[in-house]
């Protein structure tokens, strides 16, 4: 079972996940008299239930409504692959009740701090500034206003109409861009401690180079054009790719052992 949830959600849910872990981890463990721990620290220790929590907050703080049973089913199903949907029993009441209190623990660790920077949009934006995707190229005449009940077209025909305007080459560069951008957000490291457009313009230079494209500037010109409207640094970008590799080879050693 899925819920369909848009690119913006998920990457939200992962991003709070990973700050709520930075939080456990920089909190001081308490262990009370009776053996008994911190409502956080029991959090943590439940993988299914916080990050059911975590996607049920991004549904919230991005506006996409899903019914409270499908984010717990799906929760449940990932974690017990082997069984069956859960039936609405007294466990199925007993997770729906835990969510309520985790996504009030889950706020407060989160320092009421809901709002998300993603790094697609940036990546997108170069994109559009290389002239590669014709579609991005607005007219000027064209202005969408609320009078005329005109309004930009939604993520997902955008992206149809990106398959259709971008040559193979370009379409090829912006979905490994999209997948290294993916990549970036599972490591807590790079998604909590680089800023957002550098990691977007860092995945969009290493599908540029992955895919061997001719490009007619060297990195610190690509930087120096990109990156100047956020005071972006190459430094920055070079760290941003060297955590990344090392990420990416962290991943295949522990996938060959």
């Amino acid at each position: 079972m899925k819920t369909k949830r848009p690119i913006r959600t998920t990457a939200t849910a992962i991003i709070y996940y990973h700050r709520f872990k930075a939080f456990i981890s920089d909190k001081e463990k308490v262990i009370h008299v009776d053996g008994s721990i911190n409502a956080e620290d029991a959090i943590n220790a439940n993988e299914e239930l916080l990050a059911t929590t975590c996607l049920q907050l991004a549904c919230k703080a991005t506006e996409v409504p899903r019914k409270v049973r499908d984010l717990v089913n799906v929760g449940y199903r990932y974690y017990h692959s082997d069984g069956s949907t859960l039936d609405v029993d007294e466990s199925y009441f007993k997770m729906r009740a835990s969510l309520v209190t985790t996504e009030l623990l889950l706020v407060r660790a989160l320092g009421f701090d809901l709002e998300v920077e993603l790094p697609f949009a940036y990546c997108l934006n170069v994109l559009r500034g290389l002239a590669s995707i014709r579609y991005f190229m607005m007219d000027e005449t064209k202005k969408y206003s609320r009078k005329q009940q005109h309004y930009p077209p939604a993520q997902k025909e955008i992206w149809k109409r990106m398959e259709t305007d971008m040559s193979p080459e370009m379409s090829a560069i912006a979905r490994l861009a999209w997948v290294y951008i993916w990549d970036s957000l599972c490591s807590p490291k790079i998604a909590l401690s680089h800023p957002v457009p550098v990691i977007g313009l860092g995945c969009l230079y290493l599908a540029l180079r992955t895919l061997q494209t001719e490009m007619s500037m060297n990195m610190n010109e690509y930087v120096d054009l990109w990156g100047a409207s956020e005071n972006m640094s190459v430094q920055a970008v070079r760290d941003f790719i060297t955590d990344f590799l090392e990420f990416h080879d962290r991943i295949s050693l522990s996938e060959s052992q």
